[in-house]
């Protein structure tokens, strides 16, 4: 039996360590540290004696607890058990720090491979005096599509669009199906067709590990694609006459080397902080100019300057102000997360330099995370890499596991896999329905489109649903799907008209309620027996062969309608009766 195992990314952004077993044998995917953000405890000031930083993130829970995998002395006196086991290997998906930023302390006997262009990133790393915690990693370059085999397991890597060089994502072929990992990628980046045919190639997946970074966002904030940044970054440069202060992740090469283009065309130069400099040099750049305070004041118009985020003194060196402008684009600090923001903030408006945001993001939008989803069609979802995992909705057919840290699950059912049960059928996983409007959402702002008495019948029930947008919800409610849908698949079944589905869904990702499958009514408006529409419905899910645990609606008949299928219904209070019970439980209790 195959198996899988989370020691990072779980309801966090980065930190993704992913462990497939089969037969004693393990495939470790990604050697992430935490992003040094405000939760974080090591981070400045807390700087660690070297050499005892591994020891010191163990006993703080930020570095996995994975026997035979770490060198023997990093790991000494904390009851690991260091050193290569001769039965794992390890495989990276790009360079950022939330995916190797602990590589340096794997065993250098461990296999370890990545794209070519990773291993050429760690060595300038190195070479420019900016390495790994715990020594230079030993990783070899693997060919894209060209297996390597770890006893039974075996290992591709495909490339994926993200915003570095070499990022991919691997398949691992165990005996119970493929389990696919993303790593980081995108779809409106400059290469979309490399995640594309990645998400082909995982096909069928029997397990789907996906990252979901952007899901935390807001739904309604669209994203630029990579070419308007340039367009963007162009335009600033057109507008601004003096100097132009940036920030860019110097790891995205591809936008870094975009950007030095199109200041030469405006007659700039891009000049660089020394470590920076030494980095990109040691990469291959050529042309690549550091950082002299004199020739800028000499001609401010003439300069692109990168800022040094941990040198902001420099600020007071250069002849800034209303005249020049600093453009952020995805470089550090990344975002209020980290500490670093708000003194950035505080710096430009003392100094009065307008900040401008210019970067799009290196991972896909949620629209694009369900588009992938559809291509994979996978049996298991595992969202990681993501603080909202419920926001990521699989397709009809694939079941979504919500993953705790440490916890081995079963590839090809993604179960919960206990070492010390017996061998036994688990009980499958159970369905909750869940109405919408008077339920989950308050509709009383549009009550008056519903026509009174005799002439309700002729509402017009198109324009009652789409103007669902307004909803307030109803936190109660919306807090207990959000509990449930950690052990139950969420089906909202509700007669709301078919034209409202994208509204609808937008809303219920805007107030972060989970839910796995829409059911609407159809074009025709609301059927003549709204509690006829929900049996039939949940009799449709009953007659597929699914479990369903509990129906939870606002609508009192309900309980004796369903009684014949044998499907408790939680009755919760409407905000149009005040004067009802709070909540009924009919027939029996909750499963």
């Amino acid at each position: 039996m195959a198996r899988l195992r989370f020691f990072g990314g779980v309801g966090v952004i980065g930190a993704t360590k992913v462990v497939v077993e089969q037969d004693g044998w393990r495939v470790v995917l990604d050697m992430g540290a935490d992003i040094p953000g405000r939760e974080g405890l090591v981070r400045t000031p807390a700087i660690l004696p070297p050499g005892t930083e591994l020891r010191a993130r163990l006993r703080l829970g930020e570095a996995p607890a994975i026997e035979r995998l770490f060198r023997p002395e990093a790991v000494e006196g904390t009851g690991l058990a260091g050193g290569y086991d001769g039965r794992t290997a390890l495989f990276l998906t790009h360079a950022h720090i939330d995916h190797v930023g602990l590589v340096g302390w794997v065993d250098p006997a461990v296999p370890a491979y990545a794209a070519e262009e990773t291993v050429r990133m760690i060595d300038a790393l190195e070479e420019a005096g900016q390495g790994h915690e715990g020594g230079r990693p030993s990783v070899e370059p693997m060919p894209e599509g060209e297996p390597v085999d770890v006893g039974p397991l075996r290992v591709e890597r495909w490339r994926v669009d993200h915003d570095i060089p070499g990022a991919s994502g691997y398949l691992v072929h165990t005996e119970d199906g493929v389990v696919a990992y993303s790593g980081d990628l995108r779809l409106h980046g400059r290469h979309p067709e490399l995640t594309e045919r990645f998400a082909s190639k995982a096909r069928g997946a029997a397990a789907l590990v996906m990252e979901g970074t952007t899901l935390s966002g807001d739904p309604r904030n669209g994203v630029r694609p990579e070419a308007s940044v340039d367009e963007a970054f162009d335009a600033e440069l057109g507008r601004v006459p003096g100097l132009v202060l940036m920030s860019i992740y110097p790891r995205d090469i591809e936008r870094l080397t975009a950007f030095a283009a199109i200041a030469a065309r405006h007659g700039r130069r891009i000049l660089w902080p020394k470590a920076t400099a030494a980095f990109l040099r040691a990469w291959g750049l050529d042309d690549v100019h550091e950082l002299d305070v004199e020739q800028v004041l000499a001609d401010p118009s003439r300069y692109v300057v990168q800022l040094a985020v941990n040198e902001l003194g420099t600020l007071l060196e250069l002849p800034v102000g209303p005249g020049s402008v600093f453009l952020h684009a995805n470089g550090e600090p990344l975002g209020p997360f980290q500490a670093g923001w708000d003194l950035l903030q505080q710096w430009l408006a003392r100094l009065q330099v307008p900040f401008t945001v210019i970067g799009t993001s290196g991972h896909a939008m949620p629209h694009d995370l369900h588009r992938i989803l559809e291509i994979v069609q996978a049996n298991v979802l595992f969202p990681l890499h993501t603080t909202d995992p419920y926001r990521l909705l699989p397709p009809p057919g694939t079941l979504r596991v919500l993953a705790e840290y440490g916890r081995w699950y079963d590839v090809a059912r993604g179960t919960t896999h206990f070492d010390a049960a017996p061998a036994r059928e688990p009980a499958k996983r159970g369905i909750v329905c869940v109405d919408l409007d008077s339920t989950l959402c308050d509709t009383s702002h549009r009550h008056h489109l519903v026509l009174p008495g005799e002439e309700r019948p002729n509402t017009d029930w198109v324009a009652y649903s789409l103007a669902c947008s307004d909803d307030a919800p109803i936190p109660g409610t919306c807090r207990l799907v959000r509990l449930l849908s950690a052990h139950y698949r969420i089906v909202i079944v509700s007669s709301r008209d078919e034209q409202s589905r994208s509204l609808t869904e937008a809303w219920l990702t805007e107030q972060d309620v989970p839910f796995d499958e829409l059911i609407l009514g159809g074009v025709d408006g609301a059927p003549a027996g709204l509690a006829e529409f929900k049996v039939h419905h949940v009799g449709a899910l009953l007659a597929r062969g699914e479990n369903v645990a509990l129906v939870i609606d606002d609508m009192p008949g309900l309980p004796a309608a369903m009684a014949p299928l044998g499907v408790p219904v939680l009755t919760v209070r409407p905000p149009y009766d005040e004067a009802s019970s709070t909540h009924t439980l009919v027939p029996g209790a909750v499963p």
